[in-house]
């Protein structure tokens, strides 16, 4: 008041400028005590990272940026905390009806925030369908599954209760993506059938264009490739004509993954990419966004290309750095994948665990690949034991555990029930032309180790053929390493060194120091049948080197006790 000696309160500065992105890292960073109260320990970048379905790398970005908002400069001390404790000074305090505050975090993409204030709403009054929908739609991407479920399950009745049979079967198809990624499949077909049975005969609608969809991602994911490049070409179609554009995109991204699936690779990746443009041309739904990021570098990675797969990837993770979604654990999990191939292996590691952790909290489907990964990666470092559980957890979560499993029996010293694994493997994908891909050069491997040069040859062909169909550089790669496997053991050392040599070469230019070594090897063998000591011994330091950078302790002694046999 006027005459008191009391200064006037200094004016809470209001919250700066934020991307939905940092938002959202502001509001989990946030979320460990809310209110008022000083935070004393705010939520850590691992933390984060987990509940937002990103990388910890994107998340620093976003904070960098955070702190030069809030004017929390380099140098200080306990940055995150004294950023958190700003936010929760600035941060409004107002009076909004809890149903309103939902909707507007909804709106902004503020799931977490979105589904608690639809939970308090809907304490206070019993929500509409529409609003029970929001709530579903925002569980999902929160973590919230079971109250996710529920909600649509309301929404669903309610809509039903009203007669909208296009709003039920919209709420069923979000029931049955619910159940998807809980790996609940016996739901996913009972809400498929009720979404077909609800818009059966109503007018061509944008549900029409999400069913024909979702269609196309299990028809696909089944090795039904041509029903699914039919439905995902209807959804397209239908998306275009009724202005679904997640429809659009998602019915272009499995076209090209269906169409590269059936070797039709120059037509498949021309719609792949065309697909993660036209993602990054609208603002998509998070699904459609996900799915388009997940299905292009499956593809690549399918198919061997681990060039594009990189460039895709490493595209994604820009984009999650400058504000947009990417696909919980499934993109982990391609990452760790990709790190593999290219020598990173601890990095790999690091990626694959927390693919597991974030995996299993959205989507289960990709958790057992991220566990076959981690075996992997014990197999080829020699820890045994570690790799065993790991491909059994994986086999657990009915993801396949070959060829690690088979390549184990053989590293313990058991050739033929190596043989009998892996030959079992490949005649169960007799139709599937790119999963016996990913068997046969074991099957080559383990057959030479046997001793049976005949069986080696035949996985060798199987697999030279499948190169030449897809072409990719890795999967020619494959082929001409195992060629010369097989010539090696057969005496043709002259041939054996034309085809390791491009074998060598081939893998280098993939960028898979790994599988190189590995051809240098079989390169030194051949040489040395040649009386090329010199040139085996160069082909073999080589190879000893990769090997010990890689952390591949067992090829590493192998290789070292050639190079001693032949200096």
């Amino acid at each position: 008041m006027p005459g008191n000696n009391v200064p006037p309160p200094t004016p809470v500065p209001a919250l700066p400028s934020l991307t939905r992105r940092e938002r959202e890292v502001l509001d989990e960073l946030t979320r460990p005590l809310g209110g008022d109260t000083p935070f004393t320990e705010p939520a850590s970048v691992k933390e984060i990272a987990g509940r937002l379905f990103v990388t910890q790398a994107a998340v620093k970005q976003h904070l960098l940026r955070l702190y030069d908002k809030f004017e929390i400069w380099e140098g200080e001390p306990r940055r995150r905390l004294k950023l958190a404790n700003e936010a929760m000074r600035r941060r409004p305090h107002d009076h909004v009806h809890p149903l309103e505050a939902a909707r507007e975090a909804f709106d902004r993409r503020d799931w977490a925030t979105a589904a608690q204030l639809f939970a308090t709403a809907d304490s206070r009054d019993q929500l509409g369908p529409e609003d029970l929908e929001r709530w579903g739609e925002a569980g999902i991407w929160s973590d919230r599954h079971e109250e996710s479920a529920a909600a649509r399950e309301c929404a669903h009745a309610a809509y039903l209760e009203r007669q909208d049979e296009r709003g039920a079967g919209r709420v069923a198809i979000g029931l049955a993506y619910n159940a998807i990624v809980r790996c609940q499949f016996s739901l996913v077909a009972g809400w498929m059938n009720t979404a077909r049975r609800l818009l059966g005969d109503l007018e061509e609608s944008a549900e029409h264009a999400d069913l024909a969809a979702i269609s196309a991602i299990l028809q696909i994911a089944e090795g039904e490739t041509e029903a699914g490049l039919d439905s995902a070409r209807a959804a397209h179609e239908i998306g275009g004509r009724t202005g679904n554009a997640d429809a659009q995109a998602m019915g272009l991204v499995n076209q090209g993954h269906a169409l590269a699936r059936q070797g039709r690779i120059r037509e498949g990746f021309d719609l792949l990419d065309e697909a993660m443009a036209f993602a990054s041309s609208r603002q998509l739904g998070p699904m459609a966004t996900g799915v388009v990021y997940c299905r292009t570098i499956s593809a690549c990675l399918d198919l061997w290309d681990f060039r594009r797969a990189l460039e895709w990837t490493d595209e994604v993770d820009r984009r999650e750095q400058g504000g947009e979604a990417g696909f919980p654990g499934d993109c982990m999990t391609h990452r760790a994948a990709l790190r593999i191939v290219h020598g990173e292996w601890a990095e790999a590691e690091r990626e694959a665990e927390f693919a597991c952790v974030t995996g299993d909290l959205f989507d289960r489907n990709h958790v057992g690949a991220a566990i076959y990964e981690i075996g992997e990666i014990k197999l080829r470092t020699g820890d045994l034991d570690a790799a065993e559980n790991a491909f059994r957890r994986a086999n657990e979560m009915a993801n396949p555990c070959q060829p690690g499993m088979a390549l184990l029996m053989l590293a313990r010293g058991d050739p033929e029930a190596a043989s009998a694994s892996i030959g079992a493997a490949v005649a169960s994908v007799p139709n599937d032309a790119l999963v016996r891909a990913h068997l046969l050069p074991a099957q080559v491997t383990i057959a030479l180790a046997a001793g049976d040069v005949d069986a080696a040859a035949v996985a060798a062909t199987d697999l030279d053929g499948i190169g030449e169909r897809f072409g990719t550089a890795a999967l020619r790669a494959a082929a001409a390493s195992a060629r010369g496997s097989v010539d090696v053991e057969r005496g043709r050392s002259a041939q054996a060194v034309t085809e390791l040599r491009s074998g060598v070469q081939l893998w280098t230019e993939v960028g898979a120091p790994y599988e190189s070594a590995l051809a240098r090897v079989g390169l030194g063998q051949a040489l040395v049948a040649l009386e090329d000591r010199g040139g085996a011994a160069m082909e073999l330091r080589a190879a000893s080197a990769a090997f010990e950078r890689l952390g591949a302790e067992p090829d590493l002694i192998r290789t070292n006790e050639r190079l001693r046999q032949i200096d």
